[in-house]
């Protein structure tokens, strides 16, 4: 439950955790019997179960199969050897071959979609998940959800990507879709010997996807890992890995309008609705784009990484840790924008000979528009802990961790637009149509087209006149530090009869953003494009010129402009959005459990305490003057979370999972925020984002049952089912209403985080594997196959502006179907890996008042190859090919969902390189 409070806060664990750190045993080092986990006595021996072998030699299906066998949870997981079978730009990218989980792209409209930047588990996007690297939160920059960039992490300093699809109480109960816990190498793995691995490759991509541009050269990537015992009895241990890549980037896009989308018009031409907030209206039902909007977007992308962590085995029942890491990311973009429109900044202007896929307009407004910008990230973190077993059944774990991330974004923008320009001094241009841009379009195809009955009107750069010249810089800082003591007796996987565990976890976070924005506008006309661009080939799909602007050349136009004013919205659009963020949580949980050969019972509570604290700037009105004031909200929440599963092996080989829980799902940092911030397009419209001081976080009811059949042959047959009734589900309510803005009331789209009154999610999985085929054959004994299929269905009970429920067919990024299959075959030193992925259609963007006006990611296809030769015994050589298909990333919108919202490029990308692992250290 969710209450406001105006006091300060102290930090304090709740009752519940001081229980149980009461009710913590003794402990002593009378036991000297027990090895920790990932040790060097532990290591050393190989595990049977069910005829899957666990050892540093094996096929990776039969590593990931015995992960999956030795949890009472349902859960799968990737390993190190699957990750880098098949080609992988990032870890999302490889993780969305595990049963349940895909991977989405950005939703923003200022961005390409170059490649996947967040996990979903079983249809639930990153608002819903929680990611730990080792155990211990990460912090991040992300900018709408609370998701992890796990883009940034080298893969070769991972060992196994857990998936986990039930939760349990010693987890982070932020977890409705599920958990991810990112492990990392220890130098004890493979009995503590010396191990180092150095991989280097060149890249290239086809088309307009990921396309290298041959004066920058082949893309580069290249990673290294080494790992060492050493000292005393090698009771110490040393893993280091770096990685690096630099790589260009090319997304080509075509879409219509940001929001609205289609027009629609009536009998007599006219516009059944108000093209800047739309409306219930069909008119005659043919739908018309708003605009045709064409982007080249090419980036250059660098990454590095440094990440390491010092073991010891300081004695046979004890083992610390200390690791670090520290990795950066740099985007160098340019984005250039052509758009023709028809109906947003035109004013009225009704449509002429109309059919059911054509049309003409009299009149017609263009912009060329340039963006300039370096985003650079940067993640640390820091991570120690011990393992102490005490006796033969009692392990006493404690684990401190913090974690910091940067997202530094400075771009330059300018635009310059072909219409009826309105010159409002500092306040300004509003532009309409001009009947020098008479068009007609055609709709007859999936991606609209638009022809001009004066192209050379178009292609004369000095009809195109300067609008703004802009630089915004967004600074985000986000830090987590985390304190964790657990303690479990008889909790192994091997134990029998009763056992337990008690935990307590108090957490700090801090989250700040800021924006400085600076814009010049033209204040008279005098400054034309024919002085700042240029024509660069022809639109996608059309003979118009791409018209294109020089930034250097733009700004020095500003610099020697008498025509310009800086814009009198500057300070306003610098503190509107502002705001930082604070959270401390203190929790504690509870668990037990009873176990015997054949049954696995466990019960346990959680105790989640949170504080909040956000701080914002609020608009006010004082004497006709708008003012900034900042204005910090305190509230908390507490929820006591239960869990219970049971095991049940019907035989060695089958394993019966169920399992209950309740988990939340906390909104975004910037939901919290008190601001309301205001933007006005060129064509006049307003748009306002507000937030929601008195959002909640979601409840999740889930219920999870599963069957697992352990095959021989490193084989295995497995479904599942679940169910998830989601309360208080967030979603962004979009209205119209009335604001004050520019000395005036305003009629404005207004969009604001609400909580829904719930939502659901009904699923099945169905996953099988074969890691050797040696039992049809001999020769086959180096080929298996994997394969995985998810069957969703959501539901999105969401409250419109005007108080009724809106009933929506899924949740956002929620797929239909999920299906993944690759197979391979290796034999005397040659292999070859093959993967198919398929998400089916998902929702991106809700309106929750106007259906129509919903937005889909397309179903979407991917086939990835690699091939490997093995030169000696310590050489591999490889190539790979990602994205065979081709397949673009579109999104669709309309009554039917089959009309183009937008649609980005992605082409294959080639990469040959060599892995050197040499296995006389």
């Amino acid at each position: 439950m969710l209450k406001r409070t105006e006091r300060p806060h102290g930090r304090r664990l709740s009752l519940l955790a001081m229980a149980i750190l009461a009710a913590l045993p003794g402990v002593n080092m009378a036991g000297e019997t027990g090895a920790a986990p990932g040790t060097a006595p532990e290591q050393s021996k190989a595990k049977t179960l069910a005829d899957v072998r666990v050892s540093g030699e094996l096929a990776p299906i039969g590593i990931a199969i015995a992960a999956k066998q030795t949890q009472d949870r349902v859960m799968d997981a990737a390993t190190s050897e699957q990750i880098q079978a098949l080609p992988s730009l990032n870890i999302p990218q490889a993780v969305q071959r595990v049963a349940g989980v895909s991977a989405s792209f950005n939703s923003d409209n200022v961005n390409g979609r170059d490649e996947a930047q967040q996990i979903a588990i079983r249809g639930l996007d990153a608002s819903y998940n929680n990611i730990s690297f080792d155990g211990a939160p990460m912090a991040t920059t992300d900018r709408v959800s609370r998701g992890v960039r796990t883009d940034l992490l080298p893969a070769s300093l991972v060992q196994e990507v857990d998936v986990y699809k039930t939760w349990q109480p010693d987890q982070d109960p932020n977890a409705v879709g599920g958990s991810i816990n990112i492990v990392t190498r220890s130098a004890f793995d493979h009995q503590g010997r010396t191990y180092a691995s150095v991989t280097a490759a060149l890249g290239h991509a086809t088309g307009t996807g990921k396309a290298l541009s041959a004066n920058q050269g082949l893309g580069r990537k290249g990673d290294a890992v080494f790992s060492a015992t050493f000292g005393p009895d090698h009771r110490l241990g040393l893993v280091l890995a770096a990685n690096v890549e630099n790589r260009n980037l090319y997304s080509l896009g075509r879409m219509t309008s940001d929001n609205i989308f289609y027009n629609y018009y009536g009998a007599n031409g006219a516009n059944a609705n108000n093209p800047a907030t739309g409306g219930p209206a069909f008119g005659n039902g043919i739908p018309v784009p708003q605009q045709f909007k064409y982007w080249r977007f090419p980036e250059n992308l660098q990454r590095k990484g440094l990440d390491g962590k010092l073991e010891a085995q300081f004695a046979p029942d004890l083992y610390g840790f200390l690791s670090f890491g520290a990795n950066a990311e740099a985007v160098h973009s340019s984005r250039n924008e052509v758009f023709l429109d028809d109906s947003r900044s035109t004013g009225p202007n009704p449509v002429l000979g109309q059919t059911a896929s054509t049309g003409a307009f009299a009149r017609g407004e263009a912009e060329v528009g340039r963006m300039q910008g370096t985003l650079k990230r940067e993640d640390r973190f820091a991570q120690s802990g011990f393992d102490w077993h005490i006796g033969e059944d009692k392990l006493l774990s404690a684990r401190a961790s913090y974690s910091s991330a940067s997202d530094r974004n400075p771009v330059a923008l300018s635009k310059y637009a072909y219409g009826a320009f309105k010159y409002n001094g500092a306040g300004g241009v509003a532009i309409t149509g001009t009947p020098g841009l008479a068009m007609s379009y055609d709709t007859s195809g999936f991606l609209p087209g638009v022809s001009l009955a004066n192209p050379a009107g178009f292609a004369d750069l000095n009809n195109f006149n300067a609008v703004y010249w802009r630089h915004d810089t967004i600074s985000i800082d986000d830090s987590v530090g985390d304190l964790k003591l657990d303690f479990r007796q008889n909790l192994d996987g091997d134990a029998r009869g009763f056992g337990y565990a008690a935990g307590v976890d108090a957490r700090r976070l801090q989250h700040r953003y800021n924006e400085f924005y600076q814009q010049f506008v033209a204040a008279s006309p005098g400054d034309t494009l024919a002085g700042a661009g240029s024509i660069g080939g022809t639109l996608p799909g059309s003979n118009l010129p791409f018209l294109q602007i020089d930034p250097r050349q733009s700004w020095a136009q500003l610099a020697a402009s008498t025509h310009a004013a800086a814009y009198a919205s500057n300070a306003a659009n610098s503190l509107q959005g502002n705001y930082s963020h604070a959270e401390d949580t203190a929790a504690a949980y509870l668990m037990g459990s009873y176990k015997t050969e054949r049954l696995s019972v466990l019960a346990g509570l959680r105790q989640d305490d949170t504080w909040l604290s956000t701080t914002g700037n609020v608009r006010q009105i004082v004497g006709g003057a708008t003012q900034w004031q900042p204005q910090t909200l305190r509230s908390q929440y507490r929820f006591t979370l239960p869990a219970a599963s049971l095991v049940f092996n019907a035989t060695d080989a089958v394993r019966l999972k169920l399992a209950a829980s309740k988990t939340i799902g906390r909104p975004t940092y910037d939901a919290y925020a008190p601001n309301t911030t205001y933007s006005q397009n060129t064509d006049g419209s307003i748009g306002v984002t507000r937030g929601n001081p008195a959002i909640k976080p979601r409840q999740s009811l889930n219920l999870d049952s599963s069957a697992e059949w352990f095959l021989p042959h490193d084989s295995l047959l497995s479904a599942a089912l679940f169910h998830k009734r989601i309360s208080d589900e967030i979603y962004t309510l979009n209205s119209v209403g009335s604001v004050f803005f520019g000395g005036a009331d305003r009629i404005a789209a207004i969009a604001q985080p609400m909580n829904a009154s719930r939502s659901q999610l009904n699923g099945a999985e169905l996953n099988f594997a074969n890691g050797s085929l040696e039992w049809l054959a001999p020769w086959l004994a180096g080929a298996g196959y994997s394969g995985n299929a998810t069957f969703l269905r959501g539901r999105l009970d969401a409250v419109t502006s005007s108080g009724a429920t809106r009933v929506i067919d899924g949740l956002v990024n929620q797929p239909g179907q999920i299906r993944n299959f690759s197979v391979f075959y290796h034999r005397g030193g040659t292999g070859v890996d093959l993967g198919y992925h398929w998400t089916s259609r998902s929702l991106r963007l809700v309106d929750s008042t106007l259906p129509s006006q919903d937005v889909y990611w397309k179903a979407r296809k991917e086939i990835d190859l690699r091939l490997y030769r093995n030169v000696g015994s310590d050489v591999q050589t490889f190539f790979e090919i990602a994205n065979l298909t081709r397949s673009p990333v579109t999104s669709v919108t309309g009554p039917a969902h089959d009309l183009l919202k937008d649609s980005f490029s992605i082409g294959r990308t080639y990469w040959v390189g060599v892995k050197y692992t040499p296995h006389s250290l």
